[in-house]
């Protein structure tokens, strides 16, 4: 009989989920940038004087070495350390100079901030990557708190390794992505009331300062402002409190927020130099739709009007921001008629189609851009094809548009234009395909239940840890149990053959069920048996050797130190013998007395007599009965419980042990 009972009962540890992602996702960040500082450092001078062809690096380079970090630093006054937008303008020619730098004017501080100290680019880079990892780290954090192992698509996929230290989009991503974060934290349930944490207006109010300060980043955020205000103009998530009728004073609360933040930050560069301000947005205004934009103006329109010809440009100019505010009607109907079907707007899904439609249609689009849409890719249930495809596409454009950037002419080799042309095209048809999918998918969770103020359910690793927890195993183990007249060992597989012998004359069995009478369906049978986390199934073996039949614990409750012993069928010589008896005591005797269990129950069909009287023999007090309890011979039958407890155990012990003793080995 078996004793070691702390073999069975030992504890697992397990790790908290949250924190193996946190740990898993910030340890594949910082590999991402450590690998994006290695690729671009190739190609600066450690010290004085000029760089070492920091333009495009060599053209046998498999990832470019190029930088806009480093052609901002050579070309835009970073070197000197001029405050930006100060002292400069534009020439008629669209030419910058006096320190401007053609973004807005937050990531014109973050590259003046980067070059302080630097005297050669090398430097310049190194600065940059202390200054952009934090926003990289920020930005794992929340997309791990809002999707779990989806921010491994973040962390972990080649876009933060090419685009890290390519161009300042780490702190816009990250302003973006707090937005949202705020909108999760706002709409969670609190944990004392159950209700919001904060109400809709003051959630959207202050998620629209991080969208404000990504405005005076890079603009993209700032889209997000209305379809934030349209989400409260409908009082948010459908529920029984929310009021009736439109709330226009939160909608205009949320606009009146991100102007604010917007003013704050961009009238005290206007007011210290108002034209070198105004410069940088002039630039983006005469930008040309040539070779280094890679949109689908150059490699389409272009070849329609016979180069960039006036008339090129002229549609450009036009049909370009036509075309962006259509998309954003468009996402905007899309997104308003889900309201209507679904109570709820679906604010989160239509600021990234307005993304959708601004890349694809805005007359630049940049390789790094990835970055901005990315995070969409694990906040909203996009199909993974799609990510795959689009990804696929991302790496294929940025390995091949900077070896055509260095040698554009009738020699360069067909590969290139062909992986330029993939890599543009896949993602125009894919962004024009995910204006309509994003305004019509569900956020992925835990971030559509924080939302709701739902409970989010648990995430996959620990759901694991749960099904382990329950599993019956985990409390019970799988024992080989033995006494003079029988011994119990766990199934398996290789017992098919030996089990489909088992059963005998049909009749014997009418009460049992369909029995496993060939291999396979014994091994059908037994595979089922092993796959159930709440049942341990038992080989039993007579004194010979032979295989006589099965029996298992099911229903397997360790929370509640509860089991039941069923599943059980013999051949007709083991029928009537000490087998059955004492099959049950060992079974009974380690449920109770090695595994403290308080309580073993029997079942079996209303009609059988023959195992109603079986049962009661053990020891087991009649419970009532179970009304279409389990499927039976394509209907349903009424079930007879029985049971022993642990108070009874002692007195059923002395019962099986004295039947077993006057009927030796041939009782029935």
């Amino acid at each position: 009989m078996p004793s070691a009972r702390n073999a069975f009962a030992a504890k697992r540890l397990h790790f908290g989920e949250t924190a193996l992602i946190l740990v898993t996702a910030m340890l594949f960040t910082a590999a991402s940038a450590a690998a994006s500082f290695a690729t671009k450092v190739r190609c600066t001078t450690p010290s004085g004087g000029g760089a070492r062809e920091w333009l495009y690096g060599s053209r046998y380079d498999v990832v470019p070495c190029y930088s806009d970090l480093m052609t901002m630093w050579h070309g835009r006054g970073l070197a000197d350390h001029v405050f930006p937008y100060v002292h400069g303008g534009i020439t008629p020619g669209g030419q910058l100079y006096g320190g401007v730098v053609e973004y807005p004017v937050l990531s014109g501080l973050v590259m003046w901030l980067s070059g302080l100290g630097a005297d050669t680019d090398r430097e310049f880079l190194w600065h940059s990557l202390l200054i952009l990892a934090p926003f990289a780290f920020i930005t794992t954090i929340l997309l791990a708190l809002m999707t779990r192992w989806w921010v491994m698509l973040w962390a972990a996929t080649p876009p933060l390794m090419l685009y890290a230290l390519h161009n300042w989009e780490l702190p816009v991503v990250c302003a973006a992505v707090a937005g949202v974060a705020v909108m999760a934290w706002g709409g969670s349930a609190d944990p004392v009331t159950g209700l919001r944490r904060w109400s809709v207006r003051t959630t959207a109010v202050v998620a629209a300062i991080p969208l404000g300060i990504g405005f005076s980043l890079k603009i993209y955020p700032g889209l997000f402002v209305l379809p934030l205000m349209l989400y409260v103009l409908t009082r948010g998530e459908a529920t029984d409190r929310r009021p009736r009728g439109l709330d226009w004073v939160g909608a205009a609360y949320v606009a009146v927020s991100a102007v604010v933040t917007v003013a704050v930050t961009q009238v005290p560069f206007m007011i210290a130099g108002y034209d070198g301000w105004k410069a940088a947005i002039d630039f983006q205004s005469k930008r040309e739709a040539n070779l280094s934009t890679n949109s689908i103006w150059y490699w389409g329109l272009r070849f329609l009007t016979g180069g960039e010809t006036p008339t090129y440009t002229g549609i450009v100019d036009i049909a370009s921001p036509l075309l962006i505010i259509g998309s954003f009607a468009v996402a905007c109907w899309l997104g308003w008629r889900r309201y209507r079907i679904d109570g709820v707007f679906p604010w989160l899904g239509v600021s990234a189609a307005m993304l959708a439609g601004f890349m694809v249609f805005h007359k630049v689009h940049s390789p790094q851009y990835t970055l901005w849409i990315l995070p969409f890719f694990l906040l909203l249930r996009i199909r993974w094809w799609i990510i795959a495809l689009y990804l696929v596409g991302d790496a294929v454009l940025d390995l091949t548009i900077f070896h055509l950037l260095m040698n554009y002419s009738a020699t360069t080799r067909a590969w290139v234009t062909a992986g330029v042309n993939f890599g543009v095209w896949t993602h125009a048809v894919l962004l024009v395909a995910l204006i309509y999918l994003f305004a019509n998918v569900r956020p992925r969770e835990p971030l559509a239940s924080y939302l709701s103020a739902g409970i989010p359910p648990r995430g996959p690793l620990t759901r694991l840890a749960d099904a382990d927890a329950a599993d019956a195993r985990r409390w019970l183990g799988t024992p080989t149990l033995t006494n003079d007249h029988v011994t119990l060992r766990p199934l398996v597989v290789g017992d098919a053959a030996a089990l489909s012998r088992v059963p005998g004359d049909p009749e014997l069995y009418r009460w049992t069920g369909e029995l496993p009478r060939d291999t396979p369906a014994a091994t059908a049978w037994i595979s089922d048996a092993l796959r159930d986390p709440r049942r341990i199934p038992f080989a039993v073996i007579a004194p010979d050797g032979r295989l006589v039949g099965t029996t298992s614990f099911y229903d397997v409750d360790a929370s509640n130190r509860s089991l039941a012993v069923g599943y059980t069928f013999y051949g007709p010589a083991a029928m009537g013998t000490a087998i059955n008896p004492a099959a049950k005591l060992l079974l009974c005797e380690y449920a109770f007395t090695v595994c403290d269990a308080v309580r073993v129950v029997w079942h079996t069909h209303v009609e059988n007599e023959r195992s109603r009287a079986a049962i009661s023999k053990l020891g087991a007090r009649p419970e009532g009965e179970l009304r279409k309890h389990r499927r039976f011979q394509g209907g349903w039958r009424t079930t007879a419980q029985f049971a022993i407890v642990d108070d009874d155990w002692p007195a059923s012990r002395e019962l099986l042990e004295s039947r077993l003793g006057a009927v030796g080995s041939h009782a029935g």
